[in-house]
């Protein structure tokens, strides 16, 4: 992959609009709407599908992105296998992984590419103060399982 390539920025850009590595390797050019600045997340068996919002700089990437592949609707945005296989999953896992070492986060244990999905989840609750709109943001089912991916501790200090 050489350092002008649009697939780790676009990915990431991704990642940022709360997708997951099981979503990447699904999304195909009709999902994104560079327009509103959204893309339509699949989901997968522990996420609900929903529109994921591209932030600035996302956006930009991932136009970047799609202007390097075919127009068609139904060509994936990273060909990495099979959707839903877990090749396809361990491709989209190495694209970010690879992002995170070169950026020198690859051997904190605390950071793995689910991270930056966390941290979408973090801006809008500090944002917005409301869990319930970041779980379903996030595609998540459980508000206490959103409040652990964000790190919002919402219990009382005396527990």
């Amino acid at each position: 992959m050489s350092v002008t390539s649009t697939r780790p920025s676009g990915a990431w850009a991704l990642c940022e609009a709360t997708a997951r590595t099981a979503e990447l390797a699904a999304l195909t050019v009709g999902d994104v709407d560079l327009e509103r600045r959204r893309v339509w997340l699949h989901g997968s068996a522990r996420l609900d599908e929903r529109w994921g919002e591209l932030t600035e700089w996302g956006h930009v990437q991932l136009r970047r992105h799609l202007n390097g592949l075919p127009a068609a609707s139904e060509t994936l945005l990273f060909d990495g296998g099979k959707p839903g296989t877990s090749i396809a999953q361990s491709s989209a896992v190495g694209v970010i992984g690879r992002t995170l070492r070169r950026a020198g986060l690859g051997e904190d244990p605390a950071i793995r590419p689910s991270s930056i999905a966390a941290w979408a989840g973090r801006a809008i609750f500090d944002r917005t103060g409301r869990i319930d709109l970041v779980g379903r943001r996030l595609g998540m089912r459980s508000l206490d399982r959103t409040a652990i991916f964000i790190g919002w501790d919402w219990l009382p200090d005396d527990r």
